[in-house]
């Protein structure tokens, strides 16, 4: 899922299929002059640089290549008797057209994102259920966002953006999130409360006076403004009260995939430097913020949980740990955001097949090529 996001068009693709645009500004070409369809654009910032990460590694994966970002494409779009459609909230204009670039799909077979001919908006059957909501319906649906990295990432800051330039409206829709925790706590950092939510579901679509759509991060390349977003509206929420360590290691013993198998003797080697293992799903996410922005030194698997990186501090020590064959460049661009000290390592395969998606595999940890990352990095052992 967090692999980046491009509109595509796959080979076999038929012009034929009824009713999509493939981005909003295709919508708005076509719209009659005068009627009350627009979009305000919105500013995603200057220009970022993106540097390449330190590591002993001989091969550095091309997603972590450096780079300068220039983010375009920041937009609220407003959309008169607009539809929302299934679980993942598919975004549809008054005519029942799919709006592409505002209703990405996920295939969880390929583990990739869907081309457009192959979205199941384009294939719908009529809901079962439809609801009619009145006045200004919000849309904040994305079809990771049960993912606690896409609900910060690709969610939030868009809440943050129709906060900032100040729309009104009476209703917000979502999709169902089965972590209601986390949710619901983030929401209340943005002045949002769960009881005044809509979810999305497989059998309903929703129609609104209007819809107000914030732009896609994802389709932006995550700029910083997304993670300046998330320090403005949570950092003020964290709590100040909790008394945390300045070395943390994040563990994904709790995890249901890629986690690391002998983590034991990887925390272990990592006390020796001082650093405390720690579980994210303990904690609050107040508790998590306060823990990300008062660490100096970070080490962690590629995971979700890196997504607090956003509430670091300038110069804070990252050594994230990749499957050689799953490198994600969502975390690293964080650490850029925020001018983190980055560095990367790779796991070692578990013997698994490579058949199976690495992104699910567990890994293993060399303690010597840690050893040597650690030294790299400057840090020493606590006597």
């Amino acid at each position: 899922m967090n692999e980046m996001y491009r509109n595509v068009q796959s080979k076999d693709f038929n012009p034929n299929k009824p009713g999509f645009y493939k981005d909003i500004h295709e919508w708005i070409a076509s719209v009659t002059p005068g009627d009350d369809e627009r979009i305000a654009l919105f500013d995603l910032g200057g220009a970022a640089e993106f540097k390449i990460p330190k590591t002993l590694e001989a091969e550095i994966h091309r997603y972590l290549m450096p780079y300068t970002l220039h983010p375009e494409g920041g937009y609220v779009a407003f959309i008169s008797n607009g539809r929302v459609w299934g679980t993942s909230g598919a975004i549809l204009t008054s005519d029942e057209k799919l709006i592409f670039d505002l209703s990405p799909e996920y295939d969880g077979q390929q583990h990739r994102m869907m081309t457009v001919d192959e979205h199941p908006a384009l294939q719908r059957e009529k809901a079962h259920n439809h609801q009619h909501l009145h006045g200004t319906a919000a849309v904040l649906t994305f079809c990771g966002s049960h993912n606690y990295f896409h609900w910060l990432y690709d969610v939030l800051p868009r809440l943050g953006m129709l906060q900032m330039v100040n729309v009104a409206y009476e209703s917000l829709v979502m999709n169902p999130n089965p972590h209601a925790p986390f949710v619901e706590e983030t929401l209340l950092m943005f002045g949002v409360s769960e009881s005044n939510v809509i979810r999305t579901r497989d059998d309903l679509e929703i129609q609104a006076d209007r819809l107000v759509v914030p732009s896609l991060m994802m389709n932006s390349h995550y700029p910083p403004c997304a993670t300046a977003i998330l320090r403005k509206f949570m950092l003020p929420s964290r709590d100040t009260t909790l008394h945390s360590p300045v070395r943390i290691f994040i563990s994904r013993n709790k995890a249901y995939a890629r986690r690391i198998v002998n983590e034991e003797d990887v925390i272990r080697h990592l006390q020796r430097y001082g650093f405390i293992p720690i579980c994210l799903e303990d904690w609050t996410i107040a508790q998590q913020i306060q823990i990300f922005a008062s660490a100096k030194a970070i080490v962690s698997p590629h995971g979700a949980g890196l997504a607090n990186l956003a509430f670091c501090s300038k110069g804070t020590l990252v050594v994230e740990i990749f499957h050689v064959r799953h490198v994600v460049p969502t975390y690293w661009m964080i650490s850029n955001h925020n001018e983190l000290d980055y560095y990367m390592m790779y796991g070692q395969e578990d013997g698994t097949t490579q058949e199976r998606f690495p992104g699910l595999e567990d890994f293993s940890v060399d303690l010597d090529r840690l050893e040597q990352t650690l030294s790299l990095v400057g840090l020493n052992e606590h006597r």
